[in-house]
């Protein structure tokens, strides 16, 4: 219960629960949002093994126990900043492919590549975060929850594509994710907005080829 359960004994009216509980839920997200926020920063600049709680500590201006309550410690800090990244990226794609429907688009193949787009715009907007991600230096494990992610990516992305269940179309799917996760690792290791956007451009260009 985040640290605020009753002592034994103690009776509470029923009337206040409604009045308290978006009171400590919002405490809540706000800890959170401060841990990670810390904890960007401390990854940022030292990478997943240099990195120490104590320097979250220091710069959430949280305790040590909220730090571990929340999440448990470095490795689970890590995993969250990433899977928070990961949302981002699926959330911007998802609302582009929603606009695009909305305006009447049907085809499979402009929905995904407008989710590509906003998906690979999304990637730049995060580019710094991105490559701590990409850089190796994660935590015990991390490799497999990514290829999980991934393996969840395609099948997504075959639903979007409406693709038969036989290998040629499971091969385009597959090849069609590929190119996006690429073209998103490239824009990451940039540093400039005009050639992210030239890499965007070829990205869905090639899709475009490959698809047609």
């Amino acid at each position: 219960m985040d640290g605020n359960e009753l002592a034994a004994g103690v009776t509470v009216d029923a009337a206040d629960l409604p009045a308290r509980a978006p009171r400590r839920w919002s405490r809540t997200v706000k800890t959170r949002a401060s841990i990670l926020a810390a904890a960007r920063e401390v990854f940022l600049e030292h990478g997943f093994a240099e990195a120490n709680v104590s320097d979250v500590v220091d710069r959430s201006g949280l305790s040590v126990g909220s730090i571990y309550h929340h999440f448990g410690g470095k490795a689970e800090l890590y995993v969250a900043l990433w899977e928070d990244h990961e949302e981002a990226l699926h959330d911007a794609s998802s609302r582009a492919i929603q606009a695009e429907r909305a305006a009447g688009e049907q085809d499979p193949l402009q929905l995904f590549i407008a989710g590509a787009r906003a998906y690979l715009e999304r990637a730049w907007f995060d580019h710094a975060m991105a490559r701590v991600f990409l850089s190796g230096d994660s935590p015990p494990g991390f490799e497999a929850l990514r290829r999980a992610r991934g393996q969840d990516w395609i099948r997504e992305n075959a639903q979007l594509l409406r693709a038969a269940d036989e290998p040629v179309a499971r091969v385009l799917v597959l090849v069609l994710t590929s190119i996006v996760g690429d073209g998103a690792r490239e824009v990451c290791g940039l540093d400039s907005r005009s050639e992210a956007e030239q890499i965007i451009e070829a990205t869905l260009g090639f899709i475009h080829k490959v698809a047609s």
